[in-house]
This record gives C-alpha cells, sequence and structure tokens, in this order.
C-alpha cells in the first residue's frame, strides 16, 4: 500500500512528530482582496508528517487482510547517536486473523522473514564486499543467525530485566536497569551481543513504555509486544498484537477526537490483527556492519544537520 505521508495523529503517542505549517501567499490575486482570510489549517485541523503508517495499514488490512508498505517515516527526535534519523525507511505490515492472539506469532512472521531475506543476501562470496566493520567473525555471526534451524531466543521484559540487574550488580552499566523503565542502547548490545550472541526477542513490555494500540495481557500491567534486539545495533524491529476490544482501546486512548475512525474499525466489522515495523536502513547497518546508520542513507537527516 502506498499510505499517506501527511497525517493528522501521532501513531506513536511519543510527541516526536514534525507539525506541518501554511506559508502564506504573496500572489498578486491575494494582494487584490479587500480583507485577508483570517489564519486557518489547511486541512481544517492540524497536520504533520508521518511517524508510523500503521494506523492505516489497519484500517486496510480490515479489507485486504495482509497489507503491507516500505515508505518514509519522520520522527522529531533530538538523538545525536549513531542510530536515529530525522527521515528515514520504515517496512511496516499488517495482518488480521492471526493464528492466535500470542505475541510468538508476530515473532514467527519476523523471523522467518528475515531468515529468508538474510541468508539469500548474504550466500553469495560477491556480497562480502558489502561488509564493513572489517570483523568477518561478525559477519559470520550473521551467516550463522540466518541459515540457524533453530528458533532465535526470547525473553520477557520481565525476565531481560532480572538478568541485567545481575550483570549490574557485578559490573555496573551507566544506567541502572530497573523494571518498568525503558531498556537503554548499552542493555539491548548486552542482551544481544554478549548475554545471547545473536537475536533475541524481547516480548511482554510494561504498558505504560508502549503506545495506546497494544494488546493488554492479562495481567493487567503488559502488552503483547516485542523487540527483535541483534548484535552491533540493537533494536531492529518491533511489533505487537493490536488491542481489538474497542472498550479497553477507547480508554487508552483518552481523547479520541480526530481519532474516532481508529475506535470505529473495532466497533464495525473488525478483527483481531498485529503488525510490525522494521527500519530499513538498520536493517542495512545490521548486514552491511555498518556502525553509524548516517552512512546507510543517501541523503541523511538529523538534529541540526540536513545538508541537501
Amino acid at each position: 500500500m502506498n499510505t499517506p505521508i501527511i497525517t493528522g495523529n501521532d501513531a506513536e503517542g511519543a510527541g516526536e512528530a514534525f507539525r506541518l505549517a501554511h506559508v502564506e501567499s504573496s500572489h498578486p490575486a491575494a494582494e487584490a482582496q479587500t480583507s485577508p482570510l483570517p489564519p486557518t489549517e489547511f486541512f481544517g485541523r492540524p497536520a504533520f508528517l508521518t511517524v508510523s503508517h500503521q494506523l492505516h495499514l489497519e484500517a486496510i488490512a480490515t479489507a485486504l487482510s495482509r497489507v503491507y508498505t516500505l515508505s518514509p517515516c519522520f520522527r522529531a527526535e533530538k538523538s545525536m547517536t549513531g542510530r536515529h534519523l530525522a527521515e528515514f525507511w520504515m517496512l511496516e505490515a499488517e495482518w488480521a486473523f492471526p493464528t492466535d492472539n500470542s505475541v510468538h506469532n508476530v515473532c514467527d512472521v519476523t523471523e522467518s522473514l528475515l531468515k529468508t531475506v538474510v541468508a539469500g543476501l548474504l550466500e553469495s562470496e560477491d556480497t562480502a564486499v558489502l561488509w564493513k566493520d572489517g570483523d568477518l567473525k561478525k559477519r559470520q555471526k550473521i551467516v550463522d543467525a540466518s541459515h540457524s534451524q533453530t528458533p532465535w531466543a526470547r525473553i520477557t521484559y520481565t525476565e531481560a530485566i532480572n538478568h541485567l540487574v545481575q550483570k549490574h550488580a557485578a559490573d555496573s552499566f551507566h544506567y541502572v536497569p530497573q523494571w518498568g523503565q525503558s531498556l537503554q542502547s548499552e542493555h539491548e548490545r548486552w542482551l544481544a551481543e554478549i548475554f545471547v550472541g545473536g537475536p533475541v526477542f524481547v516480548t511482554d513490555y510494561p504498558a505504560t513504555l508502549k503506545p495506546f494500540y497494544m494488546r493488554v495481557n492479562d495481567d493487567g500491567e503488559t502488552v503483547a509486544c516485542f523487540d527483535l534486539l541483534v548484535p552491533n545495533v540493537g533494536e531492529l524491529i518491533g511489533g505487537s498484537v493490536r488491542e481489538e476490544r474497542a472498550h479497553i482501546l477507547q480508554e487508552k486512548m483518552g481523547d479520541t477526537t480526530g481519532s474516532e475512525w481508529y475506535v470505529d474499525l473495532r466497533k464495525y466489522g473488525g478483527a483481531p490483527h498485529a503488525g510490525f515495523g522494521m527500519g530499513f536502513e538498520r536493517l542495512v547497518s545490521w548486514v552491511t556492519g555498518t556502525e553509524n546508520i548516517r552512512e546507510c542513507i543517501p541523503m541523511p537527516r538529523w538534529n541540526g544537520r540536513m545538508l541537501l
């Protein structure tokens, strides 16, 4: 699907969207008006560059069952790390009628996707020239992971925190791992590179850390979601089972002004569904051993920099 770039909401709820502003025209026809028009929103409501195409994909999935897009996304993050861009490309997929409401169903799909794509990409010796790290052992680990017949490791967020706390007691992290707090980059990389030594799915995060659309688990504290962490990159894919229960979704959203259509999808003919999103430049970073994501896109934009 080609989904809209201009949207009326921040799908992630993180408040990091770029807002569009109408620039007043100085066309002669406008100057001829006897009285200027009052300033208004061009679309009749605030408009933003999309941070995710997920909500629109959910709507289309109710009709077509399985849909995806590979489209630009925009995040007004002021992070200066080598893992973030203000404009990037994201593969997002959404499908209705999953085999069950377990997050592991979504993990299965994403793992199969990556194994198929990455194994095919790295099979040829010609692609070795793409490897930028210099450490061929790291590349071999990616090859091994993509060809592995064993499912990639899966642990819950709670289990991950317990392991991180034990590690912190012996060899301190810069940021103290704590249940209810986001995993920092150093935590993610330790889990993937040291604790597991390969890709690892971290599932069932606290609801307070994740967006409103993720399905609440039976414990009432966590949601059916995952982050796929890979060595040398950190988070590569994030996904979840979507909340299909209208009353719970509405309670989590609070004010639904402008997003009534999203709740209506549940009220009138909706179905259980799930999906994920993967940053394309992060995939390039992983399979090429490129440390800085800004080198994985021809014209990078980040906070304070837009050269052309």
